[in-house]
């Protein structure tokens, strides 16, 4: 029996090694919801400019239109008596807490006084935990589209797909380059099967005039017409300290026929099963000159 006992303690000691890390990942990953939503929240009462101001990162990047520092942009805002109201309707984080990923619908109104929606669309948030642990913005995009139909009322929580399992982050990174470097090869032969190819089951799909794409399927519709041959260009990205999720962004060019579509895309590629997975991404395209 003292054999079968030590193996009980063992046993009981991995568990709540395991339970305890559980928890701190969901507590990590609700405070990075909190984060934005007390960002919702005060744009809705100080007004766009000062809540940006105050949640943005000093190097955070923006798309207004083309990459862009968004501490800086937003200095010179105005916000000529606009509302922007939004909350985050998913949200996942890297196994080492300080690196988080939020998405969800937006909408502008006329004033605070009149609440009339004038535009609708989501945003993607990238964000960094700093030294004081406090979460701020490093990059911020949206796309418009019509108003969408019912939402879902709780925030989807995607904890870490490695959890704390220790990773090479060196070797994570090498390998997150040979899935970026194989998604341009795909790209140039059909950008929609290309996406589809190297995406997550759960993959959100972003893009200008359409409400997003959750899952698979959603996204085998959005994107099975896109056909074109795309080259993307990164301009910059992250790699969070575990190694598990990162972002890159740029500028992409797609030829469809005689057509050719100009804008800039984000992708979110989280590590799952010792695989680069996207899952999600967002193509905003540029504005005609």
């Amino acid at each position: 029996m003292p054999t079968l006992s030590k193996a009980v303690v063992i046993f009981a000691g991995l568990l709540l090694s395991i339970l305890s890390v559980v928890a701190a990942d969901e507590n990590a990953l609700r405070s990075l919801v909190e984060a934005e939503n007390n960002f919702a929240r005060t744009s809705a009462e100080r007004g766009i400019r000062e809540s940006f101001l105050q949640f943005f990162a000093e190097n955070s990047i923006i798309f207004a239109p083309e990459p862009k520092n968004g501490k800086k942009f937003y200095t010179d805002y105005q916000d000529k008596g606009l509302k922007l109201m939004w909350r985050p309707i998913f949200a996942t984080i890297s196994g080492s807490s300080e690196f988080g990923v939020t998405t969800g619908p937006w909408e502008l109104q006329k004033s605070k006084i009149d609440p009339t929606p004038i535009a609708f669309g989501d945003f993607l948030s990238v964000w960094k935990k700093h030294g004081d642990n406090s979460w701020k913005v490093i990059v911020d995009v949206g796309v418009d589209h019509p108003q969408p139909g019912e939402l879902p009322i709780d925030t989807q929580l995607l904890p870490a797909s490695e959890g704390r399992a220790k990773v090479d982050v060196d070797l994570a990174g090498r390998d997150l380059e040979k899935a970026q470097k194989k998604l341009a090869e795909m790209l140039n032969n059909g950008a929609g099967s290309a996406i589809l190819e190297a995406a997550s089951n759960d993959i959100r799909v972003l893009r200008d005039n359409s409400v997003p794409a959750v899952g698979r399927d959603a996204a085998s519709a959005l994107l099975s017409s896109d056909n074109g041959k795309m080259t993307r260009q990164n301009s910059g990205g992250g790699l969070s300290g575990s190694g598990d999720l990162a972002y890159r962004y740029g500028s992409y060019t797609s030829k469809r026929g005689t057509e050719t579509e100009r804008g800039y895309y984000l992708t979110i590629w989280q590590r799952q099963n010792d695989a680069w997975k996207i899952i999600v991404d967002l193509q905003k395209k540029a504005p005609e000159k």
